[in-house]
Order: structure tokens, then sequence, then C-alpha cells
């Protein structure tokens, strides 16, 4: 199914900020690679036996380092103490992936060797775990965007919140409960004003609309570097027609909007869902979400898993989350050039050698460009 190409820019593709200088490098095994680095406390720590860097489209990023485990290494002891949550910074091949925290070290004895594992996500992961503190409360915002609604519940943590496009219409009153984690209330309304989020490589939040680009990579069946890619259907949770509603009271009349699903619906199939949206005046507020959430649904229920050698595309540029992917493979009904956007990507070394995993969507799943066929017509 040929899809159109937009050229565009984007922050996800900018070239990436070298590596500080450190006082010292350490270098974990002779063993390991010296591809990928994690610098704490200013010290450079590389020769990691293996790693995942998992590159997240609408979530965050995290990162997972394996070295063999030395009890004697005062330096390395002191960098990863437990629940410290020290300051990082994850890079490869020099290039800063991202700034990021350290969580705690998970060391495993074995008969033949010992490791560690170390993991940690960026600077604006503490927002994925953690509340706003009771002082916050109420925690109210009435006739604001979504800039000053994230702004005001990132604050106390300190992290940054920046915004790529439009940032929608305001928000008549929301109020973040006492057990909503920052993260997840966010998610929430960035859906309604149809916005995706991650970290940028400073560990920043960005909220941002998804950008068609010309393809980044290409795959095609049978050929290197292409291993593996599956399908992944989700076919209970794909409906006809998704009719949204306003929450109603003496002040505001109810309003409703209906999605018409016409791949579903020219060929004779009725499965209908009906969702309220928090915070909804106008007929083309219930509109805008409802549409964000038909969005979605298209990527939840259609994706394809793809697995291919190496972390770099034909220019010998890093595979890149939110990146766009062409796809030919008949195998799994991608008849034609396809066009995907990489939801996330999984840069792994093992032993065995370095692999991308990544998880692909439609691109109108993002852009609003919600196709009436899909690949396999």
């Amino acid at each position: 199914m040929p899809l159109v190409e937009r050229v565009t820019t984007s922050r996800f593709h900018e070239p990436r900020p070298k590596v500080a200088r450190t006082k010292k490098t350490i270098v974990l095994s002779d063993d390991g690679e010296q591809d990928a680095s994690i610098v704490i406390d200013g010290k450079k720590f590389t020769g990691w036996t293996g790693y995942e860097i998992a590159l997240a489209y609408d979530t965050l990023d995290t990162f997972s380092f394996i070295a063999p485990y030395d009890r004697y290494n005062a330096e390395l002891l002191e960098a990863i103490m437990p629940f410290a949550f020290k300051s990082c910074d994850v890079f490869y091949h020099d290039n800063l992936v991202f700034k990021g925290t350290l969580l705690t070290p998970d060391p495993e004895l074995a008969a033949e060797s010992s490791e560690i594992a170390l993991q940690g996500y960026p600077l604006c992961g503490v927002l994925n775990d953690c509340m706003a503190p009771p002082a916050k409360y109420p925690l109210q915002c009435a006739g604001i965007n979504m800039k000053g609604v994230a702004e005001a519940a990132c604050e106390f943590y300190n992290i940054p919140v920046l915004f790529d496009g439009e940032m929608g219409a305001d928000f008549t009153e929301v109020s973040i409960e006492p057990t909503d984690k920052i993260l997840d209330f966010l998610s929430k309304l960035s859906k309604q004003r149809d916005l995706l989020f991650t970290n940028t490589e400073k560990g920043e939040l960005l909220f941002f609309k998804a950008k068609q680009e010309k393809a980044f990579a290409s795959f095609v069946e049978g050929k290197p570097p292409l291993t593996s890619i599956k399908p992944k259907f989700d076919a209970q949770q794909f409906y006809s027609h998704i009719t949204g509603y306003n929450k109603t009271d003496a002040e505001y009349p109810t309003v409703s909007y209906t999605y018409e699903n016409k791949y579903l619906i020219n060929k004779g199939v009725l499965r209908h869902l009906a969702i309220t949206i928090d915070d909804a005046e106008t007929s083309s507020d219930v509109e805008s979400a409802v549409k964000s959430y038909a969005g979605r649904m298209f990527a939840d229920c259609v994706s394809f898993e793809l697995e291919c050698e190496g972390h770099v595309n034909e220019k010998n540029e890093l595979f890149q989350k939110g990146m766009t992917v062409c796809v030919n493979a008949p195998s799994v009904m991608l008849v034609n050039d396809t066009h995907f956007i990489a939801r996330d990507v999984k840069l792994k070394r093992t032993t065995e050698g370095k692999t991308s995993t990544m998880t692909l969507v439609l691109p109108g799943s993002y852009t609003g460009e919600i196709p009436e066929a899909l690949p396999w017509e």
C-alpha cells in the first residue's frame, strides 16, 4: 500500500552531543567491546559484555548494561551504590544517548562466574514512579494549556518540559489526584490533545506531534540485515465505531462524536466502543480526542516486530525511535514497499553479536492520517 512521504526535520535525528571529558576511563572487561559507556561521577565505565538500550516513542527510554562483577573494584562499587539514584550519562560510540538516573544494581552469582547488571532511565523517569508531594495539593489547573499543566506537575522534581508542535486547546479544569503518578496523569491528558511524549537526550520531558519522514532505513525479505519480522494483531481491541462523550453536568450538555473505521465497515463488520472524554466542552474537543484514540487503536492493534543485524542504517547512522522504516516482506503480507514508524527500537549486544528489534506501526496512527486500506490489501 503506497503511502505519501513527507520529508521534515526532526529533533530525534539531530547530531547527538559527544561525550564530555571525564576524569578516568574504567574498562570493566577486556572481553567487552568499548562501543557503549556510562559516565557516573565523572568516570567513564566501558567494556560491557552486553547491553540493551531501549529507545521509545510515546514512552521513555531505558538501558541495561552487563559486566563481570568484581567486588574488589572500589570505583565501580562507589559509583553504583544501591538507592543512591545517581545521575549518569549513557553514550554509544561517544555520542550521548540520554542523561539519566541510575537505578539499583543487580548482581548475580552463578557457578561459573558472577555478573552485575546496571539499569536506568532518563532524568524525567522519576515522573513515571512518583506522585506530587502532599504540600502541592490540591493541584488543580484551570483555563491553561498542556504546557502549563505539565510544568505545574513537574515543578517539584525540577524536570524541564518541552513542546514540539501545537499544544491544543486549553483545559477548562483538571486536577491530579494524590494517588496519581505524574506521568500517568500527563499521558492521559496528552492523548486528549493528540500529543505524544518521550525524553530528550538531556533527560527532559518532551511532548510532540508525530511527523512522517523520508525512510531512514529499508528492509527487504531475504536480504541482510533483516533477520525476522512478525505481525502482532489484536483483533479484540479493533472497533468499527468509536463514540466519545464528554462529561456532562447542569452547565455542560452532552456532546458526542463517532469515528468510523472504514476498513471494518466496508467489510460489513460492526464493533462499537464508547469512551468518556475528560474536560471536553465543544464538539471539536470531543472529535479531536476520539480521532486521537482511534489512531492509537491502530497502533496497538496493527504492528510488526522486526529484528535485524546491527544498530545502524546504510549510512552508518544509529537507528532512532520515531524513524520511518520501509519494509517489503511478502511472507508477512507486506507485498509492496510499506512505510512504518518505529514506535520503539531496542539496541542489543550479546556474545552472539549486535541486533536491533523494532516495533513498527502505521504512520497514520500518530499523524491522524488513518488509512481505509491496510498494507496487505
